[in-house]
């Protein structure tokens, strides 16, 4: 019995075109990320001054919003790498069913 799951192929049965499309697939969305991180560290950085400037927003204000955010993304890193452990842990279980099932075929 084939696994369950439809993506089962292997690095290795990927045709030369499919890994030169995948490859860049990703190398465009890693570009276009980067853009648009860019755009919005520039707009932060100009709202930022405007509200130091007209005094709306004090240095220790965004010192203290600064480490929240430092904190919400550990967390938020913590969940994914939790996220992914259980992912892997969740292939390596359809794998090992799958070998099984080979086996006993």
């Amino acid at each position: 019995m084939a696994p369950s799951s439809q993506f089962s192929k292997t690095v290795d049965e990927f045709t030369p075109e499919q890994e030169q499309f995948i490859t860049e697939v990703v190398s465009r969305l890693g570009r276009r990320y980067t853009e648009i991180l860019e755009r919005l560290a520039t707009e932060l950085h100009g709202l930022i001054m405007v509200l130091v400037d007209k005094r709306l927003i004090s240095i220790a204000q965004l010192d203290a919003a600064k480490k929240q955010l430092d904190m919400a993304f550990e967390v938020t890193q913590a969940r994914q790498l939790r996220a992914i452990v259980a992912d892997l842990e969740r292939l390596d279980r359809e794998l090992d069913r799958g070998e099984d099932d080979a086996r006993s075929a």
